[in-house]
């Protein structure tokens, strides 16, 4: 508390146990890191350019489609810049996409397309592959040429976190996940039972569309709404056992970290070096699921 009075922040036991597990991302001008992200329509030099001198740490070039000419030609404007930060794009699935990427300028591909939670395009389109097949074939080709991946989608528990490092991945990105915490956007609504929940939607849903095109031309705006994908709300609950951004940290840090003891590694790379990669079946899968209650009659 400030000398008049105004609270500055809370520190709890928990919090002051994290503090000695945890060390934030800052830069090196110890604020918190900022990444912001350009599509590849309009003035994206312009964008990209304003948003770093803003203070962004990172500018990732982001579209749903990223093996594409128009996105390796506004890669290879923004990267001309020279703007000092890393440079982000994608996504893809494909080794090619990843050399593509890298030749135009990204010092870092995101991959993955359709494993979000909110992501409708795999049931619309039917483009798209299983994240971990993904990850696997461009984090292989990432490190021939020089640059790394991020796996963006498809988390749900801590054991997808460990599989995507494990694949060689360098930063998996989470949505949905955190979406269900008290601290992400939106109200806090309660069902009748009194289970709380935030609203979430995908980005190409009619949602998030309408208000992207709130002031477009109306002719246009009715155009592009006939064309939408993705989730237009999902209720994302709140886990009573886990109702925070830190607390959902701590679970996946948790998972991480053992899986890491397991492999013997005590960084990503040297996980990445350990694992062995395997198939397995469905049944494979259920027999390691925990239970609730006893398997007996």
């Amino acid at each position: 508390v400030s000398a008049d009075g105004e609270l500055k922040g809370i520190m709890t036991r928990k919090a002051a146990l994290r503090a000695t597990l945890y060390q934030p991302a800052v830069d090196k001008n110890n604020a918190l890191r900022v990444g912001a992200a350009i599509g590849i329509n309009g003035d994206a030099t312009g964008r990209a350019t304003a948003l770093v001198e803003a203070g962004a740490d990172v500018i990732v070039v982001d579209t749903a489609h990223g093996h594409q000419q128009h996105m390796i030609d506004v890669l290879r404007k923004v990267k001309a810049l020279d703007l000092g930060v890393p440079i982000v794009a994608g996504n893809i699935v494909t080794a090619e996409g990843v050399e593509d990427l890298a030749v135009a300028g990204a010092d870092i591909i995101k991959v993955g397309v359709g494993p979000g939670a909110m992501c409708t395009t795999r049931m619309q389109t039917g483009v798209g592959r299983p994240q971990f097949s993904a990850v696997k074939e461009c984090a292989d080709k990432a490190r021939e040429v020089g640059v790394h991946v991020w796996a963006d989608g498809g988390v749900r528990h801590p054991r997808d976190v460990a599989l995507a490092l494990a694949a060689g991945a360098s930063n998996v990105m989470i949505g949905s996940w955190f979406a269900g915490t008290l601290e992400s956007p939106g109200d806090l609504i309660k069902e009748n039972d009194g289970r709380a929940y935030k609203e979430s939607f995908g980005m190409a849903s009619h949602r998030a569309v309408e208000h992207r095109n709130l002031h477009t031309e109306e002719f246009e705006r009715a155009r592009r709404s006939m064309f939408e994908e993705g989730i237009p709300q999902a209720r994302m609950y709140i886990d009573p056992e886990r109702p925070g951004v830190e607390d959902q940290v701590d679970h996946i840090v948790s998972g991480v970290r053992s899986a890491f003891t397991y492999a013997g590694a005590d960084t990503i790379e040297t996980f990445h070096e350990r694992v062995i990669v395997g198939i397995q079946s469905a049944a494979g899968y259920a027999e390691g699921r925990p239970l609730s209650s006893s398997w007996k009659a």
